[in-house]
């Protein structure tokens, strides 16, 4: 070919190659993200990613007993699992908000839960279920609405600034001006209000003012998680307020939103037997977020991926429940079925995980299990179109990688875990100076397997059971006849 460089004799040349085979990362590796004051700190340093098995029982033992981790590691290693984990010390503080303020961190520094972003470049395993037992079940207190008892007069433009004394992060707001006049808008409820909170309006007008009023917000432990688990394409079970079902639906409902996809919801605690140091062996309250990590991968190793939900597996390890969970079979009036409606999922019958809810407010999100099939999906695609990267714009390559998808998609609809799906070219997303630029876009619209949630069966009477059982009376009496009058 002349288009070739030009050779004298014999070499190789690589012909255009087929659709590529798509590789699914492991998603069961479990991050715990927590404080162990007493931890070895050249083994676990502080805001370090440190991966680890469940059978590393001498790297395990130098977190000593203090603190969260140790526990958390033998609630999942008490389900019989011989867990990957990837263990995040942070560092122990005095009060409580101070270290909900340490466990979550700082997204710019990368330290506590977002320090979980570098995880798979330091260790080269990916946090498939994040947990960070024991601190997501409150719901601080922050500022909720700001009313103003005189807009003022002759403003064109004003700031506002929050004080809460005491307060882990203060709150955070601006300012709207209409006629000369001002509203405050709150942008940051703020974190960890210990009593009162004042604002103080500056400006170019006279005479704004207003008052803050403060009560329950999210939990910002828990919507730290929902952003680092969508960021990695993994989930975060988190740990409900373990005090009534009320409080765990309003909890609940404080985390909803389009991130609340990645958090999966339990309540109450757990009571588990545990061997402590000395004589103090004992039945203890402990987060149920660990021992359902656990159940995730668990059906995870079991089932050869992450495309199912985890209920419906018994604890191997807990005596009960720290709230008995009403539940009755057949029936819509029970704890169990109010908590699950609400997005909380909990334990029947002392042992049994029952709920595959998110958080989400789209109703397309709501089983964990749809989740986290779109993780993989999203996670193993690009690995597996990346050959494509740098190649020429042709038909050709344009093909392979349509077939590489339809391979990938035909598998997960073999398996169960994809009900169905298309893919297409469309030219109007498609356009030329598109295309000039090395842009191409395929549709890929399909629908991950839902699990069954709502089993219905009609009960209604049958009369024509009678003509069944006249026959069977007739077959049993066989020739016997009326007697002539």
């Amino acid at each position: 070919m002349a288009a070739m460089t030009k050779n004298h004799g014999v070499r190789f040349i690589d012909a255009p190659e087929d659709a590529r085979t798509v590789q699914v990362p492991d998603f069961s590796t479990i991050a715990i993200v927590a404080p162990a004051d007493e931890a070895n700190p050249s083994i676990f340093p502080l805001n370090t990613n440190v991966h680890l098995y469940g059978d590393e029982a001498d790297k395990i033992a130098t977190l000593g007993d203090a603190g969260e981790l140790s526990m958390a590691i033998d609630d999942i290693l008490a389900e019989g699992i011989n867990a990957s984990m990837i263990i995040r010390r942070v560092e122990k503080k005095t009060t409580r908000n101070e270290q909900l303020g340490a466990v979550i961190g700082d997204p710019s520094d990368r330290t506590g839960i977002w320090g979980l972003l570098d995880a798979r470049a330091q260790t080269a395993v990916r946090p498939g279920i994040i947990i960070a037992p024991g601190f997501c079940n409150e719901s601080p207190i922050g500022a909720t609405v700001a009313t103003m008892t005189d807009q003022g007069q002759d403003y064109t433009q004003a700031t506002v600034t929050f004080n809460a004394p005491g307060a882990v992060v203060q709150p955070k707001g601006h300012c709207v001006i209409a006629g000369g006049k001002v509203s405050v808008i709150i942008d940051d409820a703020g974190f960890g209000i210990p009593n009162t909170c004042t604002m103080a309006i500056a400006g170019d007008g006279t005479g704004a003012e207003g008052t803050v009023s403060v009560g329950p917000v999210a939990n910002p432990v828990a919507l730290a998680l929902s952003a680092v688990a969508k960021k990695v394409l993994g989930i975060a079970v988190i740990d409900g307020p373990n005090l009534n079902r009320t409080e765990a639906a309003l909890w609940a409902e404080r985390l909803r939103r389009d991130n609340g996809r990645y958090l999966y919801a339990i309540d109450p605690a757990l009571r588990r037997f545990a061997v402590l140091d000395g004589s103090d062996d004992t039945i203890l309250t402990r987060p149920a977020s660990t021992t359902v990590a656990a159940l995730f991968a668990k059906r995870d190793r079991e089932r050869g991926g992450p495309y199912w939900s985890p209920e419906n597996q018994t604890s191997s390890a807990i005596v009960g429940t720290a709230r008995p969970v009403s539940y009755y079979d057949g029936e819509v009036d029970h704890e169990a079925n109010f908590m699950v409606s609400n997005g909380v999922n909990t334990f029947i019958e002392g042992k049994e995980l029952y709920g595959s809810e998110t958080l989400s407010n789209d109703s397309n999100w709501r089983f964990i299990n749809k989740v986290r099939t779109e993780n993989a999906i999203r996670a193993a695609l690009p690995a597996a179109l990346r050959k494509w990267r740098g190649e020429n714009f042709t038909a050709h390559n344009a093909l392979m990688i349509v077939k590489t998808i339809e391979y990938f998609l035909d598998e997960l609809v073999k398996l169960g875990v994809v009900v169905g799906y298309t893919r297409y070219f469309d030219r109007s997303l498609n356009p030329n100076a598109n295309m000039r630029q090395g842009i191409l876009r395929i549709e890929l619209p399909h629908e991950n397997t839902p699990i069954i949630s709502d089993i219905q069966i009609g009960m209604r009477s049958y009369l024509s059971a009678f003509d069944v059982l006249a026959a069977d009376i007739q077959q049993a009496l066989g020739n016997l006849t009326p007697i002539a009058a």
